[in-house]
């Protein structure tokens, strides 16, 4: 029983480093100022498309910064649970569902963002913006399954 808490929790753990990950890194580029500057450059934005975008990423990021909080919060109480030496299962799975459930609002947010910003830009550009998210979202090696 041990070994499958032990999984669901190592996969409740990626979900979340990796969408942790996802949103931050989306658009970074090395020695550049910011993702805004860089999704500027890369696809050529007016003055007008760079302001909106601007709007939406303070949004963006104050509702993201407020899920991953809650996200640390909720990882760290699952911590506690499993350090007891006579773990009780039902509030494991509860406080496991619980981060579900955050991580969901995550990915929600992040795709109702990518769209929003998307609806802002010209087809020829739509293209490029999702041709970079398709290439941020397949990694580059493919990881080996254990299990």
């Amino acid at each position: 029983m041990r070994k499958k808490i032990a999984i669901v929790l190592v996969g409740v753990f990626a979900a979340g480093f990796l969408s942790g990950l996802f949103v931050p890194n989306l658009f970074k580029e090395k020695n550049l100022p910011s993702s805004s500057k860089f999704l500027s450059n890369y696809l050529s934005l007016s003055k007008a498309q760079e302001r909106k975008i601007e709007t939406l990423n303070k949004s963006f990021y104050a509702k993201v910064g407020n899920i991953r909080a809650q996200l640390d919060q909720k990882r760290a109480e699952l911590g506690d649970l499993l350090e007891k030496p006579h773990s009780n299962k039902r509030k494991i799975r509860n406080k496991i569902n619980e981060i579900a459930i955050l991580q969901m609002q995550l990915q929600k947010e992040t795709v109702d963002y990518l769209e929003r910003i998307r609806s802002i830009l010209t087809p020829e550009q739509q293209k490029k913006f999702l041709s970079l998210i398709r290439r941020r979202l397949h990694p580059k090696r493919q990881w080996k399954r254990r299990f």
